[in-house]
């Protein structure tokens, strides 16, 4: 063990969980719940493993009966004031002190005075609640506000059984990432407003993935309950996000289930299928390319779509279209931090710029308009309704797809593109498919299926390549894996090839880890 390791620490990696309340590893450590003791041989008194360092030839008992009796007395006098609302309790199913009453409790009160009563669905700030009967007062959210985010918000007032917690005069829980506090809290103390009462937890199911709010890329769970996301949490990942994530991109998920989600495939209006869809797509795209020659044909890359999509979008892009008319879409750049923030709002952009060669990286999106001012652009194929201008810029544009003898749309949501585009591919979400994403610093992260496509959306890569075949490209995979591996290869091949003149402003970060590869359903699922 390192010096300086605590006996919790140096338990939880031998596999023996201590429990606690109070301890966070990436908090200081107050040792004020008492719900760690344990016995170390040849100490005169029960010691708090929390703060407590390991030395050579030291003993401890972490399950022993005075431990276990210690144990029991720390919960009896929690529980002397705690309200027993369980069933009613957002934190039920997920709370620390219920598993601990039943794994070491589990006794009626031997107290029969009232209950004291505190304030109940007091709001601490515009997105977290505080009901002060359930507090247990381990002061986690304290911290945090002290030691994260430096905001200092939070304080603890009154003395004895009349404590709790509030904000100092004249000021709210609002940085931006309040609720990590309610991650933080280990029991129903303080709940999210956008969360409470929504879902019992016990109902959800959780998948692997990241938040696309920003070029951060959290990394986060994503829970859900009958295919549709419910809320995400942040992930542990000591490389991007540690323990946090904003407040922002925690309620990004309503993104995913937006009125304007498109579910449909749909040609000038009318409604198809698959097959007849994309027959009739490829006719249309092949008499664009016919009458106006491929050097009229615009393909926008959404930096808000996973390598795998775009690795096919630049294959259907040169192998089915003919076009080196590429351009980057996406949103638009917005406020970022010191923290976790950034300003690109783009979850994919490194993905992107990887995915070409350094000489024939895709133009702006300045450069797009231009050329569909100039009559240079025709027929403008784009993925993603993402609009990365705005002001008289993003009017310009929308005046100028108006314009087109040909607009298709290939996205989850329609905004207001969908009533412009002649052709109308729905996209599913990255909650629907697997897919890579690399983030501002480099870092390659896998997103894992959560559920089916709602609807008839379908993963880009899988619509670019069955349309791709449809206009007679040979783009096959039978494997979702298959074509990764080729994707992974491109990408190598374009950050490693030598460039006399490198692009000093747009270089991105070579992808430092792949994650586990996952084998989808077949290309023609």
């Amino acid at each position: 063990m390192d010096r300086g390791t605590t006996v919790l620490q140096a338990a939880a990696e031998l596999g023996f969980d201590i429990p606690h309340f109070c301890y966070h590893p990436a908090l200081s450590i107050p040792a004020n719940c008492r719900m760690c003791l344990v016995e170390v041989e040849r100490a005169r008194t029960l010691l708090p493993a929390c703060c407590t360092q390991v030395t050579d030839k030291m003993v401890v008992h972490t399950e022993n009966e005075t431990v276990k009796q210690a144990r029991r007395a720390v919960l009896e006098f929690i529980l002397v004031n705690h309200p027993v609302d369980c069933p009613i309790c957002d934190q039920a199913g997920e709370c620390k002190l219920q598993d601990y009453y039943l794994a070491y409790d589990a006794q009626a009160s031997r107290v029969r005075t009232t209950k004291v009563t505190k304030v109940k669905v007091y709001p601490l700030g515009p997105e977290v609640v505080y009901d002060g009967e359930r507090c247990i007062l381990c002061t986690r959210c304290v911290r945090f506000c002290n030691e994260v985010t430096g905001t200092a918000e939070l304080t603890v007032v009154e003395r004895g059984d009349r404590s709790g917690i509030r904000t100092f005069p004249g000021q709210e829980l609002d940085n931006a990432y309040s609720m990590c506090t309610v991650d933080l809290c280990p029991v129903g103390a303080l709940t999210s407003r956008d969360f409470r009462f929504k879902c019992r937890v016990w109902l959800l199911s959780s998948a692997d993935s990241i938040c696309t709010g920003c070029s951060r890329g959290c990394a986060i769970h994503m829970e859900h309950h009958q295919s549709e996301v419910q809320r995400y949490r942040p992930r542990y990942n000591p490389e991007v996000n540690e323990y946090w994530m904003c407040d922002e991109g925690r309620l990004s998920y309503k993104e995913l289930h937006r009125e304007d989600r498109l579910t449909k495939l749909q040609i000038n209006g009318a409604s198809f299928t698959w097959p007849q869809g994309l027959e009739k797509a490829a006719s249309m795209l092949g008499g664009a390319i016919e009458s106006h020659g491929k050097d009229g044909v615009g393909v926008v890359f959404s930096p808000q779509a996973t390598c795998e999509d775009l690795f096919m979008a630049r294959r259907f892009a040169l192998e089915a279209l003919g076009t080196n008319n590429h351009y980057v879409g996406g949103k638009p750049g917005g406020q970022g931090d010191d923290f976790l923030i950034t300003p690109d709002k783009d979850p994919n952009r490194n993905g992107l710029l990887v995915m070409f060669p350094r000489r024939s990286r895709p133009a702006p999106f300045e450069q797009l308009i231009e050329d569909m001012r100039s009559g240079k652009i025709r027929v403008l194929y784009m993925m993603g309704s993402e609009i990365p201008v705005e002001g008289q810029l993003r009017e310009d544009f929308l005046a100028e797809v108006a314009k087109l003898d040909l607009f298709v749309l290939q996205a989850s949501r329609g905004g207001e593109l969908a009533d412009t585009a002649r052709i109308i591919l729905p996209a599913c979400t990255h909650a629907e498919k697997d897919g890579t994403f690399i983030n501002v610093d480099g870092i390659a992260q896998s997103v894992t299926k959560a559920f089916e496509p709602h609807g008839r959306s379908r993963a880009d890569w899988q619509i670019f390549m069955r349309l791709g075949r449809k206009m007679g490209a040979e783009m096959s995979y039978t494997f979702f894996k298959e074509l990764r591996e080729e994707m992974v290869a491109l990408m190598t091949k374009n950050t490693t090839e030598v460039d006399e003149e490198p692009p000093a402003e747009e270089e991105p970060q070579q992808p430092e880890q792949e994650e586990s590869t996952q084998e989808a359903a077949g290309a023609d699922a």
